[in-house]
């Protein structure tokens, strides 16, 4: 299973048709919110609400199945171990710091694309390609500047 994951458009829909442009080959589009924009101005990617998304439409969770197990995603980086893995989470994704992540605490993996507008990283505008078999998952982050476009 192979999934284009990004977080924190803040309006830039150009951003997020550039990342499916250039991999549409994905079985899934994965936004952690923050669009500024609705769900439509997004497709194909599925998004979650973030802090400055107005869309009352989105959820505020997104549980989606994969075969590695089960993949949480919210924008807000805070919750809990304990419930991430009372519910049985492989794999948590969030948005909202604007700063690439990918580590396993305790059993779950935590991912962050980072940020296609405004990086706080040090790095480019990031977004994820995610490849998800039943042994595990392997993450590889890339930059939206790579091929010179601009945003």
């Amino acid at each position: 299973m192979k999934i284009a994951l990004c977080s924190d458009s803040h309006g830039n829909t150009t951003a997020v048709d550039e990342i499916y442009k250039r991999y549409p080959d994905c079985d899934f589009y994965l936004h952690a919110g923050d669009g500024e924009t609705s769900s439509s101005d997004v497709f194909p990617f599925e998004m979650v609400k973030g802090n400055r998304d107005w869309d009352d439409n989105l959820p505020e969770k997104l549980l989606f199945h994969t075969p590695y197990g089960s993949l949480l995603m919210q924008h807000s980086p805070r919750i809990s171990l304990n419930f991430l893995r009372e519910q049985g989470i492989k794999i948590f994704v969030h948005g909202h710091t604007h700063t690439r992540e990918h580590f396993e605490r305790d059993g779950v993996i935590w991912l962050n694309p980072g940020a296609i507008s405004f990086a706080r990283d040090g790095n480019d505008l990031s977004f994820a390609i995610i490849d998800i078999s039943q042994d595990g998952l392997k993450v590889n982050f890339f930059s939206l500047l790579d091929k010179k476009t601009n945003f």
